[in-house]
């Protein structure tokens, strides 16, 4: 896939705030129903498959959410409304409002799917019925695989927006866009998605782009699929592979009963190099507490410190990562 920009596409791009809740829950989705990311994501599909069972939702996940957001090259915009970066409640009423013309062109992509029977045919005709079951699974799905993820995936998530943040500040959007190799590669004016299963070209014209990083986003970047429609990128994040393993004030882990908890947590987060900033905002300590335990770890050699220019870099050491990481076992 190639987007092309203009001069005004340029100034016009934009990175989100943080994890779209409606982009997070598709992308689940299609990762429930796939093998890869085992590593990252293998313990969340137990976790989440054994939720389906106890409630009982497994049917309806797969009869009503399946069909309609398949592990697949498409799947309906109308999933993921501009409303959704509002929050899941907003994201949902603005789906459950599409109108019937849309829902039907878009739903009528995606054919026949196995266990829907005519309850598809229902939705994309826009039936009141089908639509306030379709809300409920959306809402009942998110409250067992997403929300109960939230606080950790979005620690990921804006740990991407900050390193991304930081280069469009001091670099500008092009070095911005640049810095998504390999998964994207930008050649002005085309920034080119090469693992994208479209080998369609998008031309801007002037409307920006808006660039959503997501943690269930695992294997490409993906798009809309209307070229009309509001032109965004989601992207996967870089994942710690312990992101399931609790840490943090007041969890009581075996590292944090080892090191203490908030120094735990700043060692955790420098399993990705960072500042000292990047590491208050991910042990969500303040800037000042975090230069104390750096300095604590540095002197134990479990994490090393460089400096480039004016900036302080920090990350844990081979003795840290495996003390983080036998320590979560």
């Amino acid at each position: 896939m190639r987007i092309h920009f203009t001069r005004r596409d340029l100034a016009l791009t934009s990175l989100a705030d943080g994890p779209d809740p409606l982009w997070e829950l598709v992308n689940s989705v299609q990762a429930l129903q796939s093998r890869y990311g085992q590593v990252v994501l293998g313990q969340w599909r137990k976790q989440v498959c054994a939720g389906l069972r106890r409630t009982g939702r497994t049917a309806q996940v797969r009869a009503r959410l399946v069909p309609v957001a398949p592990h697949a090259a498409y799947f309906p915009d109308l999933l993921n409304p501009p409303e959704g970066a509002l929050g899941l409640d907003e994201g949902v009423a603005a789906i459950l409002s599409t109108p019937r013309d849309r829902l039907g062109a878009e739903i009528g992509r995606l054919g026949g799917a196995p266990g829907a029977g005519g309850w598809l045919a229902d939705l994309a005709a826009g039936r009141g019925a089908a639509l306030a079951e379709f809300g409920g699974v959306l809402h009942a799905y998110h409250r067992l695989a997403v929300a109960p993820y939230w606080d950790r995936l979005n620690r990921e998530v804006q740990r991407d927006l900050a390193m991304r943040r930081q280069i469009l500040r001091e670099r500008g959007v092009e070095r911005l866009l640049d810095s998504y190799q390999p998964m994207m590669r930008w050649r002005r004016p085309v920034l080119e998605i090469a693992r994208h299963p479209s080998g369609r070209d998008i031309y801007l014209d002037g409307r920006g782009l808006r660039l959503v990083p997501s943690f269930f986003c695992q294997t490409h970047p993906v798009t809309v699929f209307d070229n009309e429609l509001p032109q965004v990128v989601v992207y996967p994040v870089q994942h710690d592979p312990l992101w399931l393993t609790d840490f943090g004030p007041g969890t009581g882990t075996t590292l944090g009963r080892l090191l203490g908890e908030t120094r735990a947590a700043v060692l955790r987060a420098a399993l990705e190099p960072g500042s000292t900033t990047d590491l208050a905002t991910r042990a969500n300590i303040s800037l000042a507490s975090a230069s104390r335990h750096t300095a604590v770890l540095r002197e134990a050699n479990l994490l090393v410190t460089t400096r480039h220019g004016g900036s302080v870099r920090h990350v844990a050491t081979p003795l840290g990562v495996a003390l983080a990481a036998s320590c979560a076992r």
